[in-house]
């Protein structure tokens, strides 16, 4: 496996590694549905906030889209044909066409700056011609671009066959194409269906490092933040829930034990169901961020007002939510990406 320590590294300023354009303002009133994404200043979904069919300038593709607003420094490889706001700047190499390894690569390394920006203190152009970033480089101390690609590459394959593995060991094959469509639909409210709790007053900074997740508002990391060793005789929360944020309606399946952030009115909302598994569970904790997507810091979701929200979910013959459905689901689904990273291989 290629090391990153065994390299040697050298500052180079952005400006002279990257073309930087710009996008173009395309306002909600004047967008068009479609297929083509749309890119804006999001820290989630890969930077796509819309789907359109409008064109214009900033039309582009096998870019690094930067944010230089919003979720500042964020940034996204984007492959396929698409639009970016002007709040996210399009990255583009200058020495080589640049492959979707080499743009992962950049993305890590553009991220470490991260620190340094917020939104009082915009990562725009100007800056971005002037950061300095650290780079792996050859005998003759040029960007080693090989090297960034051969160590992406060695990565994603070490992913690629952990993700089989997994599906190997915990999944039979489920042949028989599943349909969201071929199923009948239904609201329900999230009270009527779930148990919902806040976790006992606790925050990260009171823990040692160890195994026990600590999960706690955020819309990265199924909600991790830390791995935690407990205090002694203190009662875990029950794995096989759901966790919701209510600052900004990130759901996530829980499926072992962990400590939940409580105490403030930021602390997680855990949602308990004894006909939930790990797969209806995943299925449901994706219908529900629909839901939930509205609750920001200036509307905070809370106990109540979770209660009273409703998802849509598949029913069966009985007009119940069809678990066994959502299960199925999921598990083809899984098996989907199987073949298509046994493809790529």
């Amino acid at each position: 496996m290629l090391n990153l320590h065994d390299r040697d590294w050298k500052e180079f300023y952005i400006k002279d590694i990257f073309f930087i354009n710009p996008g173009k303002r395309l306002t909600k009133t004047n967008m068009i549905d479609g297929n083509k994404p749309f890119i804006g200043a999001t820290d989630s979904n890969n930077g796509v906030t819309a789907f359109v069919s409008n064109s214009n300038i900033s039309e582009d593709r096998n870019v690094l889209g930067v944010n230089y607003n919003g979720s500042v420094v964020e940034s996204f490889y984007h492959p396929y044909s698409c639009l970016f706001s002007d709040d996210v700047k399009r990255f583009k190499l200058k020495a080589i066409s640049g492959t979707k390894y080499h743009y992962l690569f950049f993305k890590t390394v553009i991220l470490q700056q991260k620190c340094k920006y917020a939104y009082g203190y915009k990562f725009n152009e100007q800056r971005m011609q002037k950061q300095m970033i650290l780079l792996p480089v050859t005998n003759s101390g040029t960007p080693d671009y090989d090297f960034m690609e051969q160590y992406i590459k060695e990565r994603e394959q070490k992913i690629t066959q952990n993700y089989i593995s997994f599906i190997d060991n915990d999944l039979q094959e489920e042949k028989t194409p599943l349909s969201l469509e071929q199923k009948k639909w239904n609201t329900f409210f999230v009270g009527d269906l779930f148990t919902v709790r806040r976790p006992q007053a606790r925050s990260e900074k009171q823990y040692q490092f160890g195994s026990i997740p600590f999960i706690a508002s955020g819309n990265t990391n199924n909600g991790l933040t830390k791995c935690c060793m407990p205090k002694k005789e203190e009662i875990l929360d029950e794995g096989n829930c759901i966790t919701i944020s209510p600052v900004d309606g990130s759901t996530f399946y829980q499926e072992t034990a962990f400590l939940g952030r409580g105490g403030a009115g930021s602390s997680i909302l855990i949602l308990y169901n004894s006909n939930m598994n790990r797969f209806s569970g995943l299925f449901i904790a994706r219908m529900l961020r629909q839901t939930c997507s509205k609750y920001s810091y200036g509307k905070m979701g809370n106990k109540e007002s979770i209660k009273r929200e409703k998802v849509m979910l598949p029913i069966n013959d009985n007009g119940k939510p069809d678990y066994l459905f959502m299960e199925q689901y999921i598990k083809y689904i899984i098996l989907k990406l199987k073949t298509k990273y046994l493809k790529e291989k």
